[in-house]
C-alpha cells in the first residue's frame, strides 16, 4: 500500500517529461521548416549600392598642350557607350608624378586608371598591369616636333638644320621618355636627366641646346613655361618620327579597357575622331600642310609597334627629306 503513491508519482512524472520532449520536438522542426522554406534574398538585395555600380573613370592628364582634346575624346568615347556600360563619372587628376611614378599610379587604379601615352612594351603592359588601346588618339600628331631654343639662338640652330648637323647639338628630353630613345637610336645626342616641369629652366642656363615638343602643344607649353621670356620656338624644320600616343588602362579595370576599345573605333568610323583633332589642333595640322614646311623623318627602333606611322599620315601632299 504504501509504493502506489511512489508508482503513481513516477507515471505522472514520466507522462510530464514526454509532454515536455514533444514539445520541444515541435518547436524544433518548426525552425526547422521555416529555415528551409523561408525565401533567398532577390538579385536586387544582393547587388551593392546603385552608386557603386557607377564606372569611375580618373583620367590623368598632367600637361597643358593636350589635355582638353584628352578629356573632350574619353568623354566623347564614353557618352558613345552608354547605351552597353554603366554610367560613368569622369575626373581628372593633374598630379605631376613623373613618368615612371605615373605609370604605377595608373596600374594601382586608384589616384587614376586611364592616361594617353607613347606606345610601349615594358614590364607593365607584359604583365597586363596596364592595358594598351592600340589605336593612335591624335593620329600621329604628337610625332612632329619643333624646337624650343633660348632667345639668340636661332640663326645658330637654323644654320645646323640647313647644314644637316642638328645631331652635333644637345637635345633636352624628359626622364623616361620614349623620345629620348627614338631620337638617341637616330644618333642624336640627348640630356634626359630632367622631367618635364624643369626642363626650361634647364634650357635656359644652357644644359642642352633645344627642346623637342609635339608641335600640337609647344605653344601653350611654353606659355606656360618658367622663364619662357628667355626661350622662343623654331618651327622649321619640323622632326617627325612614329609616336603613337595610345590610351592606356588600368589592369584593374579592363572592363573600361572595353569600353574605351569599342567607343574609340565608333568615333573613329564616323568621321568624329576627325572632327576633334581639328578643333582642337587645327592650327598645328595647317603648319604642318603647309606649303613652305620642311619636315625631317626620323625612324622608330621598333617600327612594327605602329607600322602605320612609319611615315607621316597627316602630311597633303607628303614631300619628305629624310636625310639629316
Amino acid at each position: 500500500m504504501r509504493l502506489q503513491p511512489v508508482i503513481g508519482h513516477h507515471r505522472e512524472l514520466k507522462r510530464f517529461v514526454s509532454v515536455i520532449l514533444v514539445t520541444l520536438a515541435g518547436l524544433l522542426l518548426s525552425h526547422s521548416s521555416a529555415a528551409l522554406t523561408e525565401p533567398a534574398a532577390s538579385p536586387q538585395e544582393q547587388q551593392p549600392p546603385s552608386d557603386n555600380a557607377t564606372m569611375r573613370v580618373t583620367l590623368w592628364a598632367g600637361k597643358n598642350g593636350r589635355g582638353r582634346y584628352e578629356v573632350a575624346l574619353l568623354r566623347t568615347i564614353l557618352d558613345r557607350t552608354a547605351d552597353n556600360y554603366p554610367a560613368y563619372q569622369l575626373s581628372v587628376n593633374s598630379s605631376p608624378f613623373g613618368t615612371q611614378r605615373g605609370r604605377q599610379v595608373v596600374a594601382d587604379g586608384e589616384q587614376a586608371n586611364v592616361y594617353v601615352s607613347g606606345l610601349r612594351e615594358d614590364d607593365y603592359t607584359r604583365n597586363r598591369d596596364i592595358l594598351m588601346i592600340r589605336r593612335p588618339v591624335m593620329k600621329g600628331l604628337f610625332g612632329y616636333r619643333a624646337a624650343i631654343i633660348r632667345q639668340g639662338d636661332g640663326a645658330r640652330y637654323a644654320q645646323s638644320a640647313q647644314q644637316h648637323n642638328l645631331r652635333d647639338l644637345t637635345i633636352g628630353q624628359g626622364s623616361h621618355w620614349e623620345d629620348a630613345m627614338i631620337l638617341r637610336y637616330n644618333n642624336f645626342n640627348v640630356n634626359d636627366n630632367g622631367r618635364f616641369e624643369n626642363l626650361f629652366e634647364m634650357l635656359a642656363y644652357g644644359r642642352f641646346d633645344a627642346i623637342f615638343l609635339g608641335i600640337a602643344e609647344i605653344e601653350p607649353e611654353l606659355a606656360a613655361a618658367p622663364l619662357n621670356d628667355k626661350l622662343t620656338i623654331a618651327y622649321q624644320p619640323i622632326i617627325y618620327y612614329p609616336h603613337a600616343m595610345v590610351f592606356q588602362v588600368s589592369g584593374k579595370h579592363p572592363q573600361l579597357a572595353r569600353r574605351i576599345k569599342e567607343g574609340f573605333a565608333q568615333i573613329s568610323d564616323d568621321g568624329t575622331h576627325d572632327q576633334l583633332l581639328e578643333h582642337y589642333f587645327g592650327g598645328a595640322i595647317n603648319r604642318i600642310r603647309a606649303a613652305n614646311t620642311n619636315i625631317f623623318v626620323l625612324k622608330h627602333p621598333t617600327p612594327s609597334l605602329m607600322p602605320e606611322l612609319t611615315q607621316p599620315m597627316l602630311i597633303q601632299p607628303p614631300e619628305l627629306n629624310a636625310d639629316l
